[in-house]
């Protein structure tokens, strides 16, 4: 299975958008990988996780990758930067003419009702094809096995991460925006093989009362409770994203902290073969 980061930034980027910190003045003086976009991965060329308001700049940065071949796109969850839906609408014959295939979009039943009114907008339509998906059932994602589990970020709104299992029984849990998982979550997971985990980490050093994020602190004892689950073997692969500037780390200084505790830190346009 072939990963590769497309963004690995949280919703206003870092550098961030309008901020002049010294964390984002420092980003911006540094460049290469302290730049982050926002989050989003493509795996094995045809499957998208979250569509990011950056998607166009990351297929001008990454010009090795494909979108045309894109067949299917799994959402975790509305917010503006995994939810960029009308640019959706740029699948149409008007922009894309040579595309035949439709677009799987994979979401919750919640989250496709919020995109359906954002298509009756739209130049004209799209080839898309919606796919509802409940948490802890399996679905044939193209090539892939995926099963979406609950995340615990936004109150109002059923949001998922996914676990992904490729042909040779490979499997990566991509668990963006998911803040610490409530018991269901927990227990489904005990004991399932993973051979690499992306988490996010958008609270940095913070230890602010918002539980929609982890913090460094929560993300290492994710990784413990992982472990003590006995699917996660501790040489496996193990990623932090979605990363922040109110996190007070950069890349360099994060990786630092994290490699004590077998963690590493994804940077944009990186590529993770499991």
């Amino acid at each position: 299975m072939k990963v590769f980061f497309l963004g690995t930034g949280s919703a206003e980027g870092l550098p961030a958008l309008f901020c002049g910190c010294a964390i984002c003045r420092e980003a911006h003086r540094r460049g290469g990988r302290e730049r982050r976009t926002r989050s989003s991965v493509l795996i094995d060329d045809t499957v998208k996780i979250d569509l990011s308001p950056d998607t166009l700049a990351n297929a001008h940065a990454y010009p090795q990758i494909r979108l045309w071949e894109l067949r299917h796109l799994l959402f975790t969850h509305s917010h503006d930067d995994h939810f960029a839906a009308r640019e959706l609408q740029y699948l149409s014959p008007n922009f894309a003419p040579l595309r035949r295939d439709p677009l799987q979009v994979w979401g919750s039943a919640d989250l496709i009702a919020k995109l359906l009114p954002e298509t009756d907008g739209f130049f004209e339509p799209a080839p898309l094809e919606f796919r509802p998906v409940v948490p802890f059932e399996e679905y044939a994602v193209g090539h892939l096995a995926v099963t979406p589990v609950t995340a615990h970020h936004k109150p109002d709104e059923l949001c998922l991460n996914y676990l992904l299992r490729d042909p040779a029984g490979r499997a990566l849990l991509y668990a963006t925006d998911t803040g610490w998982y409530d018991p269901p979550t927990w227990e489904f997971l005990a004991g399932v093989p993973l051979h690499g985990v992306v988490v996010e980490c958008g609270k940095g050093e913070s230890a602010n009362g918002y539980d929609g994020h982890l913090n460094l602190d929560d993300a290492v004892r994710f990784r413990q409770r992982l472990l003590a689950g006995g699917g996660l073997a501790p040489a496996a692969p193990f990623f932090l994203t979605h990363l922040c500037h109110t996190g007070l780390l950069l890349h360099e200084e994060l990786s630092e902290r994290c490699a004590p505790h077998g963690i590493r830190v994804a940077f944009d346009g990186m590529s993770l073969d499991l």
